[in-house]
């Protein structure tokens, strides 16, 4: 299904928040699979966070990102143009999965054989050349 994935964190097989061979991550919730910018997790780490904290919000919006009531007493999370449908234990699981993700991007990465490979391309210049990120 996403064999080209890292899972980061995962609560089951379905929902996961995953690392993608461009530097993206995936938040794969059971049968929806988004697109997160690797710099944007706080932004829904704090939405889902603030949405959490407050009550009886009519809707919150964190950049691209947005919470809001459903009728059936639900939420709606909706990244940009895409949503999901969440009840109040499913936003508290999504929570901990970006708090989960969160810690694991913050631990430093191992590299088997050069520190530079793959990650980085070799720039020609005048003067020899240099790795850059």
């Amino acid at each position: 299904m996403h064999t080209h994935l890292t899972p980061l964190a995962c609560i089951t097989g379905n929902r996961m928040i995953a690392a993608d061979v461009d530097g993206s991550l995936r938040l794969i919730w059971d049968d929806a699979a988004f697109r997160l910018p690797i710099y944007d997790l706080p932004h829904l780490a704090a939405a889902l966070d603030d949405w959490e904290q407050a009550e009886d919000l009519p809707s919150l919006r964190r950049g691209y990102y947005r919470l809001c009531a459903s009728p059936d007493g639900g939420l709606q999370l909706w990244l940009n143009n895409a949503g999901l449908c969440l009840s109040r234990h499913d936003l508290r699981q999504l929570a901990d999965l970006l708090r989960q993700a969160d810690e694991q991007l913050q631990q430093p990465v191992l590299h088997n054989g050069s520190p530079f490979s793959g990650a980085y391309r070799v720039l020609e210049t005048s003067s020899g050349s240099f790795w850059q990120n």
